[in-house]
């Protein structure tokens, strides 16, 4: 199966130079690069090596993450956030879940054997507050939906019903693969700290869209 990396950045110019040339080619047959609009050479960057970069159309994580699975020619797609949180050595074991036959493969900061170093008390509480609400209204076992590092088959992707537009598809998305009772694993997986930049979540707003979003869903079933 063919795989396609996707990373959205915006204003990752320090983290990009560290983390972009650590992807195993190997692995992945295609990158794209999907911009919101950075100002900080991360753009100028990321064409002079060669990847594929294009200007998301609108705003919100979500909306570039849509349009960017829209171009993929992958089997497979990876989410991998640029910005250091991730680590690019973790992808060959994603794709290898995926590949015994899961749909969706999230790698959790929270599994056995994982840790986040970039955690505060504040975003540790509610990440884990999310994925026991996400697990006790949805009757999964996640340990972590909130991470933006996962990978899905783009034909199960084809099967949700994804609305979201901003931060709030990485929390609608491990809930709409077990509505639709799709195969989902967790693999466990380091958060590094992230490298430079500024980061886009905001706790209290992000968090409200995170949890109108999980309502909604609970009230669609």
């Amino acid at each position: 199966m063919t795989v396609t990396l996707i990373a959205a950045t915006l204003n990752e110019l320090e983290a990009a130079k560290v983390v972009l040339p650590r992807i195993g080619r190997k692995y992945v047959d295609e990158i794209i690069i999907v911009d919101g609009g950075s100002t900080d050479g991360t753009v100028e960057f990321c064409k002079s090596q060669g990847y594929t970069v294009f200007q998301q159309i609108e705003p919100g994580y979500g909306s570039a993450m849509k349009e960017a699975i829209a171009r993929a020619s992958g089997d497979i797609i990876i989410e991998f956030p640029p910005d250091g949180n991730s680590m690019p050595e973790k992808i060959p074991d994603v794709i290898r879940k995926l590949q015994e036959g899961y749909d969706f493969v999230i790698a959790s900061r929270y599994a056995p054997g994982a840790r986040s170093d970039d955690d505060d008390f504040l975003t540790a509480i509610g990440n884990w507050g999310f994925t026991f609400a996400t697990n006790l209204l949805f009757w999964s076992s996640y340990t972590d939906v909130l991470v933006g590092f996962r990978g899905y088959r783009k034909s199960a992707y084809e099967k949700l019903d994804m609305t979201a537009t901003s931060l709030d598809w990485s929390m609608q998305m491990p809930i709409q693969f077990r509505k639709k009772r799709l195969r989902v694993a967790d693999i466990p997986a380091i958060e590094p700290k992230r490298i430079g930049g500024v980061r886009k979540m905001r706790p209290f707003r992000t968090g409200w869209r995170i949890l109108k979003i999980l309502i909604r869903e609970r009230c669609s079933l």
